[in-house]
C-alpha cells in the first residue's frame, strides 16, 4: 500500500519508470479516488494522515489526538478526562513519530507526556497499552479498506 501512497508525493514519482503493462500505469488520481472511496472513518483518516502521508508534526499529532479523543468519546470508548487524551497522544507518538531503536519505557513515556514517571507506572501505562493497541487495528483495518479499493481500481 505504500508504494501506492507514495504516487501522492510527485516529487519523488517517476511516472514513465512506473510499469504499465496491459492495463495501463496507476496514477495519483486512481490512488486519491481510491481513498475517498474506502470509506474511512476520521478516526481511521487520522492515522492514515499520521502514518502513511507522513503529516506527523507535532502540532499534527496534537489535534489528531484531540479529534480521535472526540471519536472515542462519541463512541464510548474512552472518557473524558484528561488522561485518555494525554495516552492517546503517547500511542500515537508511539506509533507514528519514534525511531525504530525506541524503546517504550515508562521514563521515555513520561518524558513525551510531560508528566512523571509515577503517574505512567500508576495511571497511563495500561492506558496507552490499550490505545495504541486499538490504534494499530484501526490502521490494519484502514490499510485493508485502500488495498481493496486499490485492487478494484486495477
Amino acid at each position: 500500500m505504500e508504494k501506492y501512497l507514495r504516487l501522492l508525493n510527485p516529487k519523488t514519482t517517476n511516472f514513465d519508470a512506473i510499469g504499465g503493462g496491459n492495463h495501463g500505469a496507476m496514477t495519483s488520481q486512481d490512488v486519491c479516488v481510491a481513498l475517498s472511496y474506502a470509506r474511512l472513518t476520521p478516526v481511521q483518516n487520522q492515522l492514515i494522515e499520521l502514518c502513511a502521508l507522513n503529516r506527523n508534526s507535532i502540532e499534527q499529532v496534537k489535534s489528531s489526538a484531540q479529534v480521535i479523543h472526540a471519536e472515542f468519546i462519541r463512541s464510548n470508548q474512552a472518557d473524558m478526562s484528561s488522561d485518555h487524551e494525554i495516552s492517546i497522544f503517547v500511542a500515537l507518538i508511539e506509533l507514528c513519530k519514534v525511531p525504530a531503536h525506541y524503546s517504550p519505557s515508562e521514563r521515555n513515556r513520561a518524558i513525551i507526556a510531560g508528566v512523571s514517571r509515577m503517574q505512567i507506572q500508576r495511571k497511563l501505562g495500561q492506558k496507552i497499552n490499550y490505545f495504541k493497541e486499538v490504534l494499530k487495528d484501526e490502521i490494519e483495518i484502514a490499510s485493508a479498506k485502500i488495498n481493496n479499493q486499490l485492487k478494484k481500481s486495477t
